[in-house]
């Protein structure tokens, strides 16, 4: 019984370090070596970025990293 209560008590323990909580954010940095900077297409397909600010797309989001010296990443697909 003193096993199994064991048992009962730790696994939730040791799992809460494998599972990310539910507030938890994951986002990642634009793939911007497929544009050439000096324009971007104008095809709306906006990204929401790190900053809390909606880029028409991807592009946009790395010209504006180009030009404003910044490292804001894609934190969704979509708007913000």
């Amino acid at each position: 019984m003193a096993r199994l209560l064991m048992v009962l008590v730790l696994v939730p323990v040791l799992l809460t370090g494998l599972v990310s909580s539910p507030g938890a954010v994951a986002s990642y940095p634009p793939d911007c070596s497929k544009y050439h900077l000096s324009g971007c297409p104008r095809d709306f397909f906006p990204v929401c970025g790190t900053d809390g600010e909606t880029y028409g797309n991807e592009c946009v989001l790395c010209l504006s990293n180009s030009e404003e010296n910044k490292n804001v990443e894609i934190f969704k697909l979509g708007s913000c």
